[in-house]
């Protein structure tokens, strides 16, 4: 398996300042330090000699991210049984090296990068099985490696969806890893992020011990329901995998409503599109809420393309459901070309649903009157979302330039203040940013039951790592311009984040996807801060699983 080039997305980029850079010894030299040979036999032994990759490049893709550069582990094992994982877990504890989690790759934050190379790393590919689909009891049990792509197409089969079903990267992204960073987008609006939807995890624990959570605990009992006693489920949840291994989730599903549509608004003001998400999100009128700003917009528009645009259109027709609503949506997003990118600041976009048409007008109506302070634009971006939501996302911009989304996420009630901070630290960063070609974009998407989820993307010209090279996608051949290495400003971008990532705690926001880069562990109070390290402590005592998760 390890001979193709893996299907994970996203590109990599080193703080300069906050990673050393890690020189693989050669498989002869570290024998004698690490027992290597031995291991890669019990490994082979485990997994099966294709399931085995010590090669450079493999190291070296896996150990990255849209952003860091970990050290490269002795080996990457990819197994296909939750048995494999337990005789994997009880071999490192032997042998005194730790593991690290990977699921689709999609993080840049550090998540599971090896911090040192007396280590392992888990692939999870040949986990991802979907176990059973339960159309009575409205749930799905599917293996941690699984693709949310997958598991989509799965369902479709039996009209169902699950009630979260996945980020626009879950062509490649993994269910586990979701859960394990926490995710939003398909469902976001009316479900929330990610981890609402799950009934049960199967995790193994840095013991070695197999754990079920929620009713699935219990002997004879299937896992139908998360809230049977203390909520154990919750505690794996958005962990970073520091906690346990996931092997597999039980997730919620619901009928895939059979009409759906969208809106786009154009603002010049913040604080108006905030009020609009947070009315929509109160009342649950829209499954996907985004918004992006005109840079953000422009850029990840790309070049015009005759050919792909009509490729999109196609998509988009198909989803309508009937010929003639197809010829419309067609002809309508034809007129309106891509003029809509050209002047405004903002740019919200709702995908809508409902059980029947009127359901569906009834709240396109509403929305509309929400959404009084914009003005309506055409409705490509819900549309293609929705027609498309798994499209193979590209780890760069267009032009070949890196780039880096980071977040906070903010209750309502913060956003104002939070928003004026924010743009100062921006513009006092405005001049150092000029002097080294980065740019600043935002996007932003509405959570039902949280907030707002605020995601500035940094874009700027830097040479690529293996991760970029493996993960462009096809249809950016030829368009990439090649850069020199820029280390100025990665330092730059390092410098922007940490200075946000203050900004974030200052304000009282929050983070998914927490990895190692956001503070978690040392930003616990009082009996919280206990607790987490006691969780650790008796569900990881050696302290092998992704050491470094969460602060831990």
């Amino acid at each position: 398996m390890f001979n193709r080039q893996p299907d994970n997305k996203f590109a990599t980029l080193a703080f300069a300042s906050m990673l050393p850079h890690h020189n693989r010894m050669t498989m002869e030299a570290s024998t004698s330090n690490h027992g290597e040979s031995d291991l890669l036999e019990k490994l082979i032994a485990i997994c099966g000699a294709d399931a085995i990759s010590t090669s450079d490049a493999d190291l070296r893709f896996f150990s990255q991210d849209l952003f860091f550069e970990g050290a490269l582990p002795i080996a990457v094992a990819s197994p296909s049984t939750p048995a494999a994982v337990v005789e994997i877990v009880h071999l490192c504890r032997t042998s005194g090296l730790s593991i690290f989690l990977r699921g689709g790759g999609m993080s840049y934050t550090k998540a599971f990068q090896p911090t040192h190379d007396n280590a392992i790393m888990l692939d999870f590919s040949n986990l991802s099985a979907i176990r059973e689909i339960s159309v009575q009891n409205q749930s799905v049990t599917v293996e941690s490696g699984c693709t949310w792509a997958a598991l989509d197409a799965s369902l479709a089969k039996h009209g169902l969806r699950a009630r979260f079903w996945g980020p626009m990267s879950g062509g490649s992204a993994t269910v586990g890893g979701s859960m394990s960073q926490g995710t939003v987008t398909f469902g976001s609006g009316t479900t929330g992020a990610s981890a609402n939807a799950v009934k049960s995890f199967e995790i193994i624990s840095g013991a070695g011990e197999l754990i079920r959570t929620g009713s699935d605990g219990s002997k004879g009992t299937s896992p139908f329901n998360r809230n049977f006693g203390p909520d154990l489920t919750g505690i794996f949840a958005n962990d970073a995998g520091a906690l346990g291994i996931k092997t597999a989730v039980t997730l919620e599903t619901e009928p895939r409503p059979p009409h759906v549509s969208g809106l786009s608004f154009a603002y010049d003001d913040f604080d108006n599109m905030a009020e609009l998400f947070s009315e929509l999100s109160a009342r649950r009128l829209s499954s996907e809420m985004i918004a992006m700003d005109g840079d953000v917009a422009r850029q990840n528009a790309g070049p015009a393309n005759l050919v792909e645009d009509a490729k999109a259109m196609w998509r988009i027709g198909k989803a309508a459901g009937n010929p003639v609503a197809a010829v419309g949506r067609m002809a309508k997003i034809a007129m309106g070309g891509r003029r809509f990118l050209d002047k405004a600041k903002y740019t919200a976009h709702f995908v809508v649903e409902g059980r029947d048409k009127a359901e569906l007008k009834s709240r396109i109506n509403a929305i509309r009157g929400f959404a009084r302070s914009g003005t309506e634009i055409v409705n490509t971006v819900p549309l293609m979302t929705r027609a498309d939501p798994f499209p193979v996302l590209p780890v760069t911009h267009p032009d070949g330039r890196r780039m880096l989304p980071i977040h906070g996420v903010f209750p309502a009630s913060a956003l104002h203040d939070f928003h004026l901070d924010y743009s100062a630290l921006k513009a006092r960063f405005s001049e150092k940013m000029d002097a080294v070609d980065v740019t600043v974009a935002e996007f932003f998407a509405g959570i039902a039951g949280v907030g707002l989820l605020y995601e500035p993307v940094f874009y700027w010209p830097d040479a690529l790592y293996e991760y970029h090279r493996r993960r462009t996608p096809e249809y950016l051949d030829g368009q990439m311009s090649v850069y020199p290495e820029n280390l100025p400003a990665r330092e730059l971008v390092g410098e922007f984040v940490e200075a946000f990532n203050i900004l974030v705690h200052r304000h009282g926001g929050g983070h998914f996807q927490i990895g190692r880069l956001y503070p978690y562990a040392e930003n616990r109070e009082g009996g919280a801060a206990t607790l987490l390290r006691d969780l650790k402590q008796a569900l990881d005592p050696d302290n092998i699983i992704n050491p470094g998760a969460l602060g831990l």
